[in-house]
């Protein structure tokens, strides 16, 4: 998977070469530096993820002696958060759209994960648990045996049986047999829409982007359909959401990547794909850097002039 993440302020960038074990730090006007992480290892490390938070560069990796995080910063590693030992895999990471909460998951154990946040650690069993998604207010969603875990500070607030669901600050966005519903962390429905179900296609992308304002969701074989919160359908925009932020959202259709300005939705820009393939989009909070990935591995920065 093309592993990848940027600062939501787009000062820093961060992609990983997966096949040489190699982490890229981009900064906006093209300088950069890079780190080897596999370090001293004698064994190259399996790279299952990075974040970039408060200006540092988080590697989540199956390592020699351990696995999680090598951290980094522009002069190199500042630390390490080790979990489980020899033969412990690393399992995902993800952080929240505001860039402030970090959790991943590490299996130390055949029975056995470890979920690492901001507030600590919850010990999980069994050993196959998935993190899909991190909200700015702390809800963490987690999926295993086709049901979803919404946590908070290590409490489970509510499960849900179905695996396709998200989290915008306190509200979760759940599909349940095709049925999109927003509900209150505890669970209690606010409201429905019919025959408008997501889920996640290939290298994990979901067909449903929420922002404050609006809910962007895919249609199979269509266009991207724009909700408000009480499911209200206002507009529809071309292609596949890839990205969306407070005040942009990024679609893509026929080669063609397209930003909109979420005021009144007025196109900001549109690029060519510069690959064969789309895979990650990422779009600072001003709109003017952007960094994206093919579905295999290569990554180009844009910034505005």
């Amino acid at each position: 998977m093309p592993f990848m993440d940027m600062s939501p302020d787009g000062s820093l960038s961060a992609v990983i070469d997966w096949n040489n074990h190699i982490v890229y730090l981009v900064k906006p006007d093209g300088t950069a530096v890079s780190f080897d992480v596999q370090g001293n290892d004698d064994v190259e490390p399996v790279i299952s993820g990075v974040v970039v938070k408060d200006g540092r560069v988080y590697v989540l990796g199956s390592y020699e002696a351990f696995s999680g995080v090598r951290v980094y910063s522009w002069n190199g590693q500042v630390g390490e958060l080790e979990h489980g030992g020899s033969g412990s895999v690393a399992d995902g990471m993800r952080r929240s759209p505001d860039g402030k909460h970090l959790c991943y998951l590490v299996s130390v154990s055949p029975t056995e994960q470890v979920l690492r946040c901001d507030w600590g650690e919850t010990k999980l069993t069994p050993n196959d648990y998935d993190i899909n998604w991190v909200s700015n207010t702390g809800l963490v969603v987690l999926t295993e045996g086709g049901k979803s875990f919404v946590l908070k500070d290590g409490e489970n607030l509510a499960t849900l049986n179905t695996p396709n669901v998200i989290a915008y600050g306190d509200r979760l966005i759940a599909s349940e047999d095709g049925t999109l519903k927003i509900l209150a962390p505890n669970g209690t429905v606010l409201a429905t829409r019919e025959n408008a179900g997501f889920s996640q296609t290939t290298l994990l992308r979901w067909t449903l982007l929420p922002t404050g304002r609006y809910i962007f969701r895919h249609e199979p074989l269509e266009d991207t359909h724009v909700f408000t919160w009480n499911l209200s359908e206002v507009k529809t925009l071309p292609g596949f959401p890839y990205f969306a932020n407070e005040n942009f959202v990024v679609t893509a259709k026929d080669g063609v990547i397209h930003c909109y300005s979420l005021r009144d939705f007025h196109e900001v820009f549109s690029v060519k794909v510069p690959g064969d393939s789309l895979g990650y989009v990422r779009l600072s909070d001003d709109g003017k850097v952007m960094l994206i990935s093919g579905e295999t591995g290569d990554f180009w920065l844009y910034v505005a002039k």
